[in-house]
């Protein structure tokens, strides 16, 4: 009899990882996890039982999800992916607050989780009445960037794609690839979006417009620092969110030494193993700044993409194409990173990151306090839950189902894809093989899969 942690997956390369770790950290603590896509999770609180259900936001569209998952008597904890923690100060922060939460959605959830100093303070500014229900204790995401981690629950990643790319400037995108998907994501805002005035909605169509410009400057500069460097290979990484039809188009007129990384591999892998990383506004700053990476800021003159400028201090800024090869020279050549070490002190300010004690440890921790069920599952009662979804899958396809309330056509990653085609078995396996060198309590681990992209993962 154990009790059980549910963990529901939207972008499989962004969040696999991290909460796996965290799930495997819960093992020692009594937990058996659920862990998979969001459909086979939702399916699962109601056949597996009262447990803890770990979510990525509480914006207003989640209050009916929040509604149904706390009706079955979970616990419902959060950690947002977005991560206000990017922003720049309490102020920029405001509106970010107020599109990823409601007072209703936090009355409605047990508890919350926040990545530092800096966005702990701006929820609990806002939610006064409910400060009680913030808890500072780092991310599941920032795990990976522990050394002891990294070197042994992503060495086979790292392996591999110095393996495939060698020597090579990995590239983070994040702008718009296309005019098509601009006018797209203005048609989903109606769906995502609640503005307060008019000058919240002018701010919000010159932001999709600069990402827009951006990319097409982002085009430029890869373009020449290719011809630049074409003894070094040139990684790009696109967004979750990026047209990746767009992306394969321009890479045809490029030079040999472009690859598009596409695979599922944790980003946390593809810069542990560059030289050096190019982004702009990009979480992943904050991540390359605690790996101690070499990084390069892109940021075209006249071209603001956001507010959330946090990790645009974390590195050297470069305002045009000439600067980003002064900066590749210097990196690559002279072999110089002189800023590391103020950065990573700057990065430690914002976030709660420590090599002694996982962020994951700190939830589980915290979570453990909650009164929770027991349960227990054999092996028939996943068996035969298995074949209900994937019968019921089956029969949607079949039955060419489609979301009839949405006119959008999307350009964007389709569920699929944000899944990497699925979660399998062996990417499951791999990696509680790699989590059992970090942690020798860790003891027999058996994994159960159940339906499509959905696995039960208890300590025998």
């Amino acid at each position: 009899m154990r009790k059980i942690l549910y963990l529901p997956i939207e972008i499989k390369k962004r969040e696999l990882l991290p909460k796996l770790f965290l799930g495997l950290s819960a093992l020692n603590k009594g937990f058996n996890f659920v862990i998979g896509n969001k459909t086979s999770i939702f399916a699962a609180t109601d056949y597996f039982g009262p447990g803890v259900y770990f979510y990525k936001s509480m914006n207003f569209n989640d209050t009916n999800h929040i509604k149904a998952i706390k009706k079955k008597n979970n616990i419902y904890v959060v950690h947002d992916e977005e991560s206000g923690v990017t922003h720049s100060t309490l102020n920029t922060v405001k509106n970010f607050l107020n599109i990823r939460s409601s007072n209703q959605n936090i009355n409605l959830i047990d508890k919350f989780y926040t990545w530092g100093k800096f966005d702990h303070l701006a929820w609990t500014r806002k939610y006064k009445k409910n400060k009680n229900k913030f808890k500072m204790t780092g991310s599941p995401r920032l795990d990976l960037c522990i050394p002891s981690v990294s070197q042994s629950f992503l060495s086979d990643d790292i392996y591999q794609v110095k393996n495939k790319y060698k020597k090579y400037i990995l590239f983070i995108s994040s702008g718009i690839s296309s005019n098509l998907e601009l006018k797209n994501i203005f048609k989903q805002d109606k769906f995502f979006f609640r503005y307060k005035n008019k000058k919240e909605k002018v701010n919000r169509i010159n932001q999709m417009k600069n990402l827009r410009r951006y990319f097409e400057k982002s085009v430029e500069m890869l373009s020449d620092i290719g011809r630049k460097y074409s003894n070094i290979n040139i990684v790009i990484r696109p967004h979750p969110n990026e047209n990746i039809k767009d992306w394969k188009k321009i890479l045809k007129k490029f030079n040999k030494n472009f690859f598009l990384e596409l695979s599922d591999i944790d980003i946390t892998a593809l810069i542990k193993g560059s030289e050096c990383v190019i982004h702009n506004s990009s979480f992943s700053g904050i991540q390359a700044s605690l790996l101690k990476k070499p990084i390069i800021i892109f940021s075209p003159k006249n071209i603001i993409l956001n507010k959330r400028n946090f990790p645009n201090r974390l590195g050297y800024k470069a305002k045009s194409v000439k600067k980003v090869i002064f900066f590749l020279k210097k990196i690559l050549f002279l072999k110089k990173n002189s800023n590391h070490k103020r950065i990573y002190n700057k990065t430690l300010a914002r976030v709660n990151f420590s090599m002694n004690k996982t962020a994951s440890e700190k939830i589980v921790n915290d979570i453990d306090k909650f009164k929770i069920n027991q349960t227990s599952q054999s092996n028939l009662k996943i068996d035969i839950f298995s074949k209900y979804l994937h019968l019921k899958d089956y029969i949607k396809k079949k039955t060419n189902y489609k979301n009839k309330k949405s006119n959008i056509k999307y350009t964007r990653r389709t569920v699929s894809e944000k899944l990497g085609g699925g979660i399998f078995s062996n990417d499951i396996n791999k990696y509680v093989q790699t989590f059992k060198k970090i942690n020798k309590n860790s003891g027999n681990i058996k994994i159960r899969s159940f339906g499509p992209n959905g696995f039960y993962i208890s300590k025998k």
